[in-house]
């Protein structure tokens, strides 16, 4: 099976049948096609006329910033650690004044690259079904097109003016997708764990027998865990697979850092609540780091709890501040910081209910003690003093 680079962004991060997949089929009449071509015109015309050069020298990093503001933090953990903004321009892929701001691109460029790509996709999206989300496909195609298309024309000049340059981003396929097209070296900085695969909306269980994901061809993906290293290399992707450095953290302290969720429905108040208490009983320092997108009301509980730190910092990582408060623990949902916490030595705790491992990629069951399941043994293992990393490792 093969979806070319040209429009692979519009199949992004999806996962399809080896076998009797909607590619083999034949293409169909897509009544739409029309719709999608004109608004495009009309949006490239709109994206032209708003250009302006504004940088004269370009850098060889290209930054991705996109829809949450923490997503592309990791370029400066790995390769600016020193913040030098001679190195690296942003480009804000979903701010339509910002990016037509650093190079003018020529109209007919554009609408060349919008029609190659227009001629090659229609087809595609036409050989899906209704319940394969061919409404979904379309809509998105009409909206981003244009866009890619200018993506495209823009990094294309970019290279004109520095043949070094290179392209950083948190999974922006989008933008990627037209730098791979273009052939700048491309970097995906994962900013979380890998999602479990769905197809139609369904969880599946990860097979690459069965399955094929559907990728860019990014020169270098970065990821947190070995699961996820195993999981794409079994799934074939063929962009050079690499681990974000750790190391395990000495002489922690006293402390647990509780890591809350962006969304109040996806968190349980009552467990947080006992988990609370049964590390004050303890007399263990509390810390409650809001997550970067928060705006629930969970916030109001805690502020008048002398015994509980509020951290407020939106730019403090979860890295940073499991290496300035070295705690004993770590606690949370089904998370990023869990997976963090496990590769430097420090024991995760799980406020998620446990889920079928059959769907999981990273393994939190086996890597983080389940609150809901072990809530009586911790309380043993804190009362005892017991190392529940070494506990955890050996189970």
């Amino acid at each position: 099976m093969q979806i070319s680079e040209r429009i692979i962004w519009i199949f992004s991060q999806s996962y399809i049948p080896r076998k009797n997949s909607f590619v083999d089929r034949q293409s169909k009449i897509l009544f739409f096609s029309p719709i999608i071509f004109v608004f495009g015109i009309v949006r490239i015309i709109q994206l032209y006329l708003i250009q302006k050069s504004t940088i004269k020298k370009i850098p060889d990093h290209l930054v991705v910033k996109s829809a949450a503001s923490h997503m592309h933090k990791n370029y400066f953990r790995l390769f600016n650690e020193n913040f030098d903004s001679s190195k690296f321009i942003y480009i804000d892929s979903f701010n339509k004044h910002q990016f037509t701001k650093i190079k003018k691109v020529g109209f007919w460029s554009i609408y060349k690259e919008f029609y190659l790509t227009y001629k090659e996709l229609i087809p595609v999206i036409a050989k899906l079904k209704k319940e394969e989300g061919r409404h979904t496909i379309a809509y998105k195609a009409m909206t981003s097109l244009p866009i890619f298309s200018y993506f495209t024309c823009l990094l294309q000049e970019l290279k004109k003016e520095n043949v070094q340059i290179k392209l950083f981003s948190g999974g922006a396929d989008l933008i990627s997708s037209s730098a791979i097209l273009s052939k700048i070296k491309t970097y995906w900085l994962a900013h979380g764990l890998v999602a479990p695969p769905t197809l139609s909306g369904k969880q599946i269980k990860p097979d690459p027998s069965k399955y094929n994901i559907v990728l860019p061809k990014f020169n270098f993906i970065y990821l947190f865990s070995n699961d996820e290293v195993m999981f794409y290399r079994d799934h074939g992707i063929s962009s050079k697979l690499c681990l974000y450095p750790y190391k395990k953290l000495n002489k922690l302290h006293k402390k647990i850092i509780i890591f809350l969720n962006d969304e109040d429905s996806n968190m349980n108040y009552k467990d947080l609540s006992e988990l609370i208490s049964l590390f004050k009983k303890y007399q263990y320092e509390i810390i409650i780091k809001f997550h970067p997108s928060y705006k629930g009301n969970f916030k109001k509980e805690f502020l008048n709890d002398r015994n509980i730190k509020i951290i407020n910092d939106q730019d403090a990582t979860a890295l940073q501040l499991m290496f300035g408060e070295k705690p004993r623990f770590v606690a949370g949902w089904l998370s990023t910081t869990l997976c963090e916490a496990h590769l430097h030595g420090i024991t995760p705790i799980c406020l998620a209910k446990p889920v079928d491992s059959k769907y999981e990629i990273h393994q939190f069951n086996k890597k983080s003690i389940h609150w809901s399941e072990s809530k009586k043994l911790l309380d043993e293992s804190l009362a005892n003093n017991i190392d529940t990393f070494e506990m955890l490792k050996q189970s």
